[in-house]
Formats: structure tokens, C-alpha cells, sequence
């Protein structure tokens, strides 16, 4: 993948656990968009996914988002993309800087880890507001009926 690849990751739970889904949306060459240039124009985005996962806790769903991206990462071979996430947990867990208590999270964070140490991902925690596109794909998934 010839530009810099910048994906924006979401999981979300109603109720926790409770139905789940997440938001992945990935641009190239360009960081930040708003929600409402996406909103008026989806194909500024070089991919977009947004899937129900059943019942699912949130950080299962963090964890779903930042596995789908790193499988896409892999589907395009792009190496050394940046990865936003406003989940302070799993971003700090996959970094090493916390450990993974949970029993639920440690196979996820497994396979997580195994596609981190294959892309070598920029691994970012954003605040909640800077990951807007992501979060509303995820509440649009959880939406359909």
C-alpha cells in the first residue's frame, strides 16, 4: 500500500454484555475527517465496515474492531498503518502497558497481539470525540434491525 494507511476503530455494548457491534473505517493518505464530510461522501474512506456481533461485553467489541482492522491491514498488505481506538484499555494492553486480566479478553487479545507483531501498527488512544466516524458506524450496526 503505496500511502499512509489511518484506521479508526469502535466497539459498542447495550448493557454489558448486551448486543454488540463495531465501526471500522480506514483512509488513506489523510487522517482526520469529519463525521459530516463522511456523512456526505462514505467513499472519502478506503474501507468502512460496520457488523453486529451478538452479545458481547464492550471491550469484546473493542477488541472485534481492532481485530477486523488488523485482519484488513493484512488483506491489503499494508505495513505500519495507525490504528486510533478511544478504548484506553485495549490500546495500553496490546502496547504492554497493562495486563490482560480478564479471562473473556485474553484470547482476543491473543490473536490481536499475533497481527500486531505481522503489521507493526502505530497503536493510538484517542478521546472519545476524535473517534466520531467509528462510533457512529458501530451505533449503526447495532441500529439495524
Amino acid at each position: 500500500m503505496a500511502s499512509e494507511l489511518f484506521i479508526y476503530c469502535d466497539g459498542a455494548s447495550r448493557g454489558n454484555p448486551g448486543p454488540a457491534a463495531f465501526g471500522v473505517v480506514g483512509f488513506q493518505g489523510k487522517a482526520d475527517y469529519s463525521l459530516n464530510a463522511f456523512k456526505a461522501n462514505e467513499n472519502i474512506a478506503a474501507f468502512v465496515a460496520a457488523e453486529k456481533l451478538g452479545v458481547r461485553t464492550n471491550n469484546e467489541a473493542e477488541y472485534a474492531a481492532i481485530i477486523f482492522a488488523l485482519e484488513k491491514c493484512v488483506a491489503l498488505a499494508a505495513v505500519n498503518p495507525t490504528i486510533f481506538s478511544d478504548s484506553e484499555l485495549v490500546i495500553k494492553q496490546l502496547r504492554g502497558e497493562y495486563r490482560v486480566k480478564g479471562e473473556n479478553l485474553k484470547p482476543l487479545f491473543t490473536v490481536a497481539q499475533k497481527l500486531v507483531s505481522q503489521i507493526k501498527p502505530c497503536l493510538v488512544h484517542v478521546p472519545r470525540e476524535k473517534n466520531q466516524i467509528a462510533d457512529f458506524l458501530a451505533n449503526r450496526a447495532l441500529d439495524r434491525g
